[in-house]
């Protein structure tokens, strides 16, 4: 059989190569790939700048906030201390007053005051005298460190304190050591 010229093979065509510029086709792909590589290589950089910017700008932020936390405690007490200065300066002039002869009665009332001022300064800070004679004894805020065999008092009832407790907003700093009625016994 002839082949007619007019005739369209499909394999024909499948086997032959349209002409073109070659290197050019096959290059472009190429520079595209390493445009966008470079491309993504940069963009890459550029986050990973960020991030080290931002870990610093963190470890900054953190020593900073270490400094002035470390600074605050150092200082925190200080207008506490302020305002119990001037009762501490009472105190002295007490004792220098003793010294020089001043009439007693007058020291002893000096003292009341200082001791008054202390108290306020205290109270101002959420400091609380914890009450304890004829309160009932409570171990969560008394310390028991005798007992007194009476009548004149319930039994368990706090009759004697022998130092002062104390709460600061609330809670607990120091216990009340005191002494407790007891009944008395018999004999």
């Amino acid at each position: 059989m002839k082949k007619n010229s007019d005739s369209h093979d499909p394999t024909e065509a499948k086997a032959k190569p349209e002409p073109s510029s070659g290197a050019e086709e096959s290059c472009q792909p190429r520079e595209d790939w390493k445009k966008k590589a470079e491309e993504k290589e940069a963009k890459a950089r550029e986050v990973w700048d960020q991030l080290l910017r931002q870990k610093a700008d963190f470890e900054n932020t953190r020593k900073r906030l270490e400094r002035e936390k470390a600074e605050a405690i150092k200082f925190a007490n200080e207008r506490l201390l302020a305002e119990i200065l001037p009762a501490v300066d009472n105190l002295d002039r007490a004792r220098l007053s003793l010294a020089e002869g001043h009439d007693p009665e007058k020291v002893k009332q000096g003292l009341e005051i200082a001791q008054q001022e202390l108290h306020q300064v205290l109270e101002l800070h959420g400091v609380r005298v914890v009450k304890s004679i004829g309160e009932p004894f409570d171990p969560k805020v008394h310390e028991a460190v005798g007992v007194v065999e009476t009548d004149e008092a319930p039994e368990g009832t706090v009759v004697d304190e022998i130092q002062r407790g104390y709460t600061l907003n609330e809670r607990l700093i120091r216990p009340s050591r005191v002494r407790v009625a007891q009944a008395k016994s018999e004999k």
